[in-house]
């Protein structure tokens, strides 16, 4: 009885100690989950739009150069030292103002001298002709000095010409690029002097297609982006375009007129250019940052209120046609008036709590 008694005290002794150590951890337990509970529930902050509908018609994106109507690079024919500069870098020019003048003294000291012979020559030829007249000369006579007249006029012409072409002139009103030029400096024949780009109020965008949409049409209308500069896209028309396919690279240079009253554009930049390659179609726009890709496909995070009226992620599935500069034309998956997450969707997860962060210019938030 007394061994019994024993092992019924052990065991009370033990079953104790169990319980003791269970409520205190019981009590550790409950402290960690109300301090966890303590802490706000963890969200994101992203910007937001509400989808809409819009129509949208299929576009084949190209580049192409921004070229001015009237642009020219000066060189001069005859190698020489420059005796006077006439412009300042970038200042605006007239047409036939002197830009360069190289040295022209010993052309003319010669037009001078040749003058002189013509003047003698005109003389004799006067003269020549008066005794003519009177019989008292012959034709021979008459001939020649005529003849040597013309000769010297020919010379005289000649060397006005090479004055001429000593002088390197503005062929149109612009605005001059920069240079260093200064009085003194030799140069050789068919140095790059300047470049002159005339009116930018009208471009020229030149672009190549590929052959299989070679049958663009003149008088079409294309679009031209350049985001980094243009808010809005720009609509040119096709005013020119080659009759033959390229060889090497198979397609088909094409030169569209643009209005650039803000001369914006400079020649030389390259611009995006759309050309429409199907009918319209019915699309959802959204920014590139709200679509997502996984192995399972493209999505993007629908917000949805919850009880409490707090927005919610929701992964949404969706199917999108193309991508046009920085938008992603959707065409299923999500409707008008369906709000989704765009900047800051990366951070997102299904049920996540979200918050609407200021949206950028041209988004609607909520």
């Amino acid at each position: 009885m007394t061994q019994l008694k024993r092992w019924l005290i052990t065991l009370l002794f033990l079953f104790a100690i169990v319980a003791i150590l269970g409520f205190v951890k019981f009590t550790q337990i409950k402290a960690a989950i109300a301090f966890g509970e303590s802490f706000p529930e963890a969200s994101e902050t992203v910007q937001i739009i509400e989808v809409f509908q819009s129509s949208w018609q299929p576009n084949l994106q190209v580049m192409g150069e921004i070229k001015a109507i009237r642009s020219v690079e000066l060189r001069n024919e005859f190698e020489g030292m420059i005796t006077e500069v006439g412009f300042e870098s970038g200042a605006s020019v007239k047409q036939g103002d002197v830009l360069i003048q190289l040295n022209i003294a010993p052309e003319l000291a010669e037009l001078d001298a040749i003058n002189a012979e013509i003047e003698l020559a005109k003389l004799d030829v006067k003269r020549l002709s008066d005794l003519l007249k009177l019989n008292a000369s012959s034709k021979d006579q008459f001939d020649r000095a005529n003849s040597l007249l013309a000769v010297n006029r020919a010379r005289a012409r000649a060397l006005e010409a090479t004055i001429d072409r000593k002088t390197i002139r503005a062929p149109f009103d612009g605005v001059a690029g920069i240079h260093d030029w200064e009085v003194g400096t030799y140069i050789a024949a068919n140095t790059l002097i300047t470049s002159i780009v005339g009116d930018l109020s009208k471009v020229w965008v030149d672009f190549a297609v590929p052959q299989w949409n070679s049958n663009i049409k003149l008088g079409s209308t294309v679009k031209i982006a350049m985001p980094e500069l243009l808010s809005d896209t720009l609509l040119a028309s096709v005013t020119a375009m080659n009759q033959q396919i390229n060889s090497t690279s198979r397609s088909m240079q094409v030169r569209a007129s643009l209005e650039n009253p803000q001369q914006g554009l400079k020649p030389g930049a390259f611009v995006s250019v759309l050309l429409p390659i199907d009918s319209e179609q019915t699309v959802y726009p959204v920014p590139n940052e709200a679509l997502r890709f996984d192995t399972f496909g493209s999505y993007v995070y629908k917000l949805e209120k919850d009880e409490k009226g707090d927005w919610r992620a929701k992964r949404q599935a969706v199917s999108f046609a193309a991508r046009e500069l920085d938008t992603a034309m959707v065409t299923s998956g999500i409707e008008s008036g369906d709000v989704i997450a765009t900047v800051g969707s990366a951070k997102l997860s299904e049920g996540l709590l979200v918050y609407a962060a200021p949206a950028q210019s041209g988004q609607d938030s909520e």
